[in-house]
């Protein structure tokens, strides 16, 4: 309900609340994404994706039109195409793929009846059909199967879709093992559900979680799930498996800290170290160390809710977007905000 909210209500002020001759004010930052090599990063805004040179700070390609915000977005394995999600509020969710390099349309999936919030790409390893995993504002998720049709673009399946209805509330956002073990959904409803990667049965419900479940991510060293919520905290869970496969779910560890919703996280290795970085409505941007809990890091200079955050694959660089239009990156190491970006 939130995300509506602040979509809502910046599409008032852009429309309807800055007087005659007055420039419109940057649209919301809904997420964010670095392509594979590190070398660019892709801006979700309303209807449309930017692509910046994360070395020159320079705007390198736009894909647009979309329709609606788009509020999600992923890339495939090779980098070649750029799946972006969103849709209009109360009405439709689509997917667009594009062309990375020729900024081409390759196509437009309308596939739920409200916003796509959150998509997922089945790592390479599962199968030579790879899966785009959705969560929808319509309280339900989707697996679409998708069939390479040459090396950069991608064919939707359609009567092979599969749909998963067991929450009940909106979901918010998705994940999937870097080894295709399982999948992940979270939801308003405050439960995180882990699913067989095959038939599509819930393994795990982790609800431990006192509010909504706005975004996922994994800690690939220590094999584990990281979520932030609406109840201010972040928290860090495992998954095995026993006789029968039996799985089962531990809550390691909740860090505390925020001052509001947490939006957005994030994994990956800095300085050795397998560390968290989280977004806040709080307006701070901080990065954890996963394993003591301890604050590394604070980068405090965004001026509203920061929606997306993003670790550069290498770990050098903290990118961060939100309310106020602009995407923050910071260097990590030398404490440096490197980067500004926002349109002219």
């Amino acid at each position: 309900m939130r995300n509506r909210i602040f979509y809502l209500t910046a599409l008032l002020l852009m429309l309807f609340i800055l007087p005659p001759g007055d420039a419109a004010p940057s649209s919301p930052i809904w997420a964010l994404h670095f392509t594979p090599d590190g070398r660019s990063l892709a801006v979700a805004k309303y209807q449309g994706v930017e692509l910046w040179d994360i070395r020159t700070g320079q705007l390198v390609s736009i894909y647009e039109p979309h329709a609606g915000a788009v509020r999600c977005l992923a890339f495939s394995h090779d980098g070649a195409t750029l799946f972006a999600g969103g849709g209009v509020a109360a009405q439709r969710g689509e997917i667009r793929l594009w062309d990375v390099s020729s900024q081409a349309l390759l196509k437009t999936v309308e596939i739920h009846a409200d916003t796509v919030e959150s998509i997922a790409l089945s790592p390479n390893s599962t199968s030579s059909s790879p899966k785009l995993l959705t969560a929808s504002m319509d309280e339900y998720s989707a697996l679409i199967q998708l069939s390479p049709t040459g090396d950069t673009e991608f064919n939707v399946i359609d009567e092979n879709t599969e749909w998963l209805s067991q929450h009940v509330g909106r979901v918010l956002c998705t994940l999937y093992h870097p080894r295709g073990d399982y999948f992940v959904t979270g939801s308003e409803d405050k439960t995180i559900k882990v699913w067989h990667p095959e038939n599509y049965t819930v393994l795990v419900n982790l609800d431990g979680n006192d509010d909504a479940v706005y975004s996922l991510a994994y800690a690939a060293d220590s094999d584990m799930i990281v979520s932030g919520s609406a109840d201010n905290v972040i928290r860090s869970w495992r998954v095995t498996s026993g006789e029968e496969s039996d799985f089962r779910g531990t809550l390691v560890r909740e860090y505390t800290g925020h001052r509001g919703p947490i939006y957005s996280v994030d994994c990956g290795i800095w300085n050795n170290q397998e560390v968290i970085v989280s977004g806040s409505a709080d307006t701070s941007v901080i990065l954890w160390n996963l394993r003591s809990g301890n604050r590394r890091r604070i980068f405090d200079e965004p001026t509203d809710a920061v929606y997306a955050v993003q670790l550069s694959p290498d770990g050098t660089l903290v990118a961060a977007g939100g309310r106020d239009g602009v995407v923050r990156v910071w260097h990590i190491r030398k404490r440096q905000l490197i980067h500004e970006l926002k349109d002219d």
